[in-house]
């Protein structure tokens, strides 16, 4: 019995003991997870170059080589982009600039494993007596320095191609993007235009297994002959401008344009699509997030993973994503500025194993920029975010109301100004006599709405708010008080980030609603009020935000610019008609 007792102990106190290992374990683990350490990307920006005083351009680009010299392609005024500096520290000094007597050598290239920088760019034409689907396009080849360089031509079978028509009339040219190596050492390049039957742009893969010299057709990312989003604002297009990349995780990401009028502020995001076999099928193409405006977009990935997609039109801007591309952040804002102060159709290229160099246009001119991209971890993933709602005293503002939303990037409101001498009315706003042109659009105010369930609190007696454990990251801030006209902005919550302070003018806000004659709602139509041009959401609302002296009657024009489904809707009304009863536009079929 006493033996029986004593292997039961024996076993009893083993049990235990596992146990214990284990709940300290679980235990353990629980508390890694509570204290687990959140990641922040840090990012810096050197000081720019200037290259040329021309700022409104669409034809530089970069290119790096594989012994890390990277070159700057860019015009000057009244010149095709024949002139190039080339720098070996990742863009932080610039050799003499030099001149590239062929011009153009395109925005699509890839450094050789052998050596060698190879360009392919331009419109793939038929080839002078060839075979249906047998096109060439131009080549160059520059040495590992860019010292040298031989123009050449390669030659790509597209089956069932055709010219395009309806944005232009051009063959599919090699235009967007780096080439892309995947793992067997094959290449891959992308191409949008039409293949007979198309209505509108396809983007398409080419494939190169004898290092770029021929290609062939390898797939079809995208294609949709009927805008997939009609209540986007906007003209959908297809799918072009397509810019491609090999991701860490084997997967090919594809981002391409999606908007077809150069109307300036009328704009459709660009759309992105992933691959998970080498390119030969693809995802269905979805809108990114947030919505990135609009055109051109070019991208990289770091060794650290990080992906990177410069694109413009309106302005001129890098973004960063840690998920693959399926959300962006971070985003890096050169200028603001719209067509056609400058084009936004810029180009960026990975230099070094974390490094970028971005090219484009501000104000000033065409100029480089040096980027630098670490991923940092953080021992808190939630902060306190705080601030302030004063009046124009500086007097705290009492039970303001104060809505914190998901990030948007979207600049889709601005105001109908009179033309100027350096503003011709190229494209002018509608229903304006004498012709009106588009401000530099901004950010557009949506108004606080508590059935959406965003986290929304009120200021103190001191004005004071706080939200607690907000997690990091871009976010929007919205704050409104009976009297005061609302106002909004973009901040990035950080380990650091400052208390916030409002400074609201007397106003108010307005929020409308825009239907047909049936009650449905119309979503993406234009709303001009007086001056303003604002943009409907998928539900019909509108919104607006005015500082006094505020209007008793509103001049509203309201319409679907590339919609032939709608008519148009001019009136002058109450203000506070605005509020209290939706705007008709009539449905014509």
């Amino acid at each position: 019995m006493d033996g029986h007792r004593q292997r039961f102990s024996k076993w009893y106190l083993a049990r235990t003991l596992i146990c214990l290992i284990c709940c300290c374990d679980a235990v353990g683990w629980k508390i890694k997870c509570l204290r687990a350490e959140s990641e922040v990307l840090s990012i810096t920006v050197g000081p720019p170059t200037t290259l040329s005083n021309l700022a409104y351009q669409n034809s530089a680009s970069l290119a790096v080589s594989r012994t890390g010299v990277t070159a700057a392609f860019y015009p000057k005024p009244g010149t095709v982009p024949k002139f190039y500096r080339t720098s070996t520290d990742g863009g932080a000094t610039w050799g003499p600039e030099r001149e590239f007597a062929p011009a153009n050598a395109g925005r699509m290239s890839i450094a050789l494993p052998a050596g060698k920088v190879l360009f392919v760019t331009g419109q793939a034409t038929p080839i002078a007596g060839g075979k249906p689907g047998e096109q060439e396009a131009q080549s160059v080849l520059f040495s590992d320095d860019f010292s040298r360089f031989e123009p050449g031509r390669v030659t790509v079978f597209l089956p069932k191609v055709v010219l395009h028509t309806r944005w232009g009339r051009f063959w599919p040219p090699f235009d967007k993007g780096k080439i892309v190596r995947l793992p067997n050492g094959d290449l891959l390049a992308t191409m949008y235009g039409d293949l007979k039957g198309d209505q509108q742009y396809r983007t398409m893969i080419v494939r190169s297994q004898d290092l770029g010299c021929s290609w062939r057709y390898h797939a079809t990312v995208a294609y949709q002959a009927q805008d997939p989003d009609p209540h986007r604002v906007g003209q959908f297009c297809g799918y072009c401008e397509p810019s491609l990349v090999l991701l860490k995780n084997g997967q090919l990401l594809c981002v391409m344009r999606t908007q077809g009028a150069e109307i300036p502020n009328e704009y459709r995001p660009l759309y992105a699509a992933w691959s998970d076999d080498g390119g030969k099928t693809w995802s269905r193409p979805q809108s990114t997030r947030p919505a990135l405006m609009n055109i051109s977009p070019t991208l990289a990935v770091l060794d650290n993973g990080v992906v990177v997609c410069q694109y413009g039109r309106p302005g001129f801007h890098v973004v960063f994503s840690t998920d693959n591309g399926h959300t962006w952040g971070n985003r890096v804002s050169f200028s603001h500025l719209p067509e056609p102060i400058i084009t936004g159709q810029f180009d960026i290229v990975k230099c070094g194993s974390n490094q970028l160099i971005a090219i484009g246009s501000d104000a000033a001119g065409t100029k480089v920029w040096p980027i630098k991209v670490a991923r940092l971890s953080v021992s808190q993933d939630r902060m306190a975010l705080a601030g302030h709602v004063v009046d124009g005293q500086g007097q705290p503002i009492v039970s303001a109301r104060v809505q914190l939303s998901p990030n948007r990037y979207a600049a889709s409101d601005w105001r109908a100004i009179p033309t100027t001498g350096d503003r011709k009315p190229r494209f002018a706003e509608p229903f304006f006599d004498p012709p009106r042109i588009c401000s530099t659009p901004v950010l557009a105010y949506h108004s606080i709405d508590e059935t959406n369930r965003h986290p929304t609190v009120q200021t103190d007696k001191n004005g004071r708010f706080q939200f607690d454990r907000i997690r990091l990251g871009e976010v929007i801030l919205t704050v409104d008080a009976p009297g005061y006209a609302p106002r909004h902005r973009r901040i990035s919550v950080a380990p650091k980030t400052e208390d916030q302070r409002f400074t609201l003018r007397q106003g108010r806000g307005v929020r409308g609603r825009v239907i047909d004659q049936t009650g449905l709602p119309v979503a993406g139509a234009c709303v001009v009020l007086n001056d303003w041009h604002t943009h409907t959401k998928q539900d019909g609302a509108f919104h607006w935000a005015i500082e006094d002296p505020v209007p008793n009657q509103i001049d509203v024009k309201i319409y679907k610019r590339y919609s032939s489904v709608y008519d148009k809707t001019i009136a002058r009304v109450p203000l506070e008609s605005i509020q209290q009863e939706p705007l008709i536009l009539r449905r014509m079929r």
